[in-house]
């Protein structure tokens, strides 16, 4: 796998299959076709590497979970991110998406723990926060902290967004930026 040199730091993303990484990677780079988004889950199977006009990249991993493809293509698939993260090696941030209608999943917890055992400095972002009450958004926050209190090396606090009303993206853009290019002075 050659991978060229390049220049400023990456902000990648993972998540379940349909957890909305390629709305939220559109959001973020304010355009609406840049990843391409379907009703099917699974659309995203390589790994894409976008470059931010301001300097730095998204890297854009295929969903786990559910895939329109089978077991062994979604070994592979983890496989390759892994040595694609590794291989690139200047990983700014590692945001996690979790779904915010889904209780804590198993599938989210391991790939915490995979990203964390590659010493990469993760931010866990809660998708389709709109379709929430603010009650129901509360609870899966605090769910969300308790687990991360426990794992150092990770934001404690989770960034609860919304790809469709633009809720939460202020937050989570001063985090990329912050990531990219440091702390504003």
């Amino acid at each position: 796998m050659e991978i060229p040199p390049l220049e400023g730091g990456i902000i990648a993303m993972a998540g379940r299959s349909n957890v909305g990484k390629s709305s939220l990677l559109n959001r973020l780079a304010r355009s609406h076709h840049l990843a391409r988004t379907g009703r099917m889950p699974g659309k995203t199977t390589l790994a894409n590497l976008y470059e931010i006009g301001t300097g730095g990249y998204f890297l854009d991993l295929p969903g786990y979970g559910y895939m329109q493809r089978g077991r062994d293509e979604a070994t592979d698939s983890r496989a390759i991110a892994g040595r694609l993260l590794r291989r690139l090696g200047n990983i700014s941030r590692m945001l996690l998406l979790v779904d915010s209608r889904r209780d804590i999943l198993e599938s989210d917890l391991q790939a915490l723990s995979w990203f964390l055992s590659m010493g990469l400095p993760v931010s866990v972002v809660i998708t389709k926060s709109d379709k929430l009450n603010r009650q129901e958004q509360s609870r899966i926050k605090m769910d969300w902290m308790a687990v991360l209190s426990r794992n150092p090396g990770v934001d404690l606090t989770p960034i609860l967004v919304s790809s469709k009303n633009g809720d939460g993206m202020d937050l989570l853009s001063a985090k990329v930026s912050e990531s990219l290019y440091g702390s504003p002075s």
